[in-house]
């Protein structure tokens, strides 16, 4: 429990959350590790890499691209099978444009969240 002799300080210990995604015809498409997920893909070259990269299981990772297609009606991988050399996985120009977007709202609207907080606290 907090001393009553000395008041809190709200800007130490205060911090903004946000849960920021994006709906497709009002179903859920894609939130913030949607987005990471498909940056390791386009950064590693395959699924399963990518999955390892946030944490998520091939099969959860499989799981996670179908229902974006399901959602958006349009493949958001291209794949090739593996085998001896490995299989690969690339964004497809659908899927880039929308993680182009997510990102740059993303940082654009956290920024402006920040930014009013902090004028806030300032007041």
């Amino acid at each position: 429990m907090a001393s009553r002799t000395r008041p809190l300080s709200l800007r130490a210990h205060l911090k903004p959350r946000h849960k920021l995604w994006l709906n497709w015809n009002g179903a859920f498409l894609m939130g913030p590790r949607y987005l990471r997920f498909l940056e390791a893909v386009e950064r590693t070259g395959t699924i399963r890499a990518a999955g390892e990269a946030v944490g998520w299981s091939y099969r959860t990772c499989l799981n996670r691209i179908r229902a974006m297609e399901h959602v958006l009606g349009a493949k958001v991988l291209t794949t090739t099978r593996g085998g001896r050399r490995g299989g690969s996985a690339r964004l497809t120009p659908v899927a880039r444009q929308l993680t182009r977007l997510f990102a740059r709202w993303r940082r654009r609207a956290l920024y402006s969240s920040d930014a009013a907080f902090r004028n806030t606290l300032a007041r």
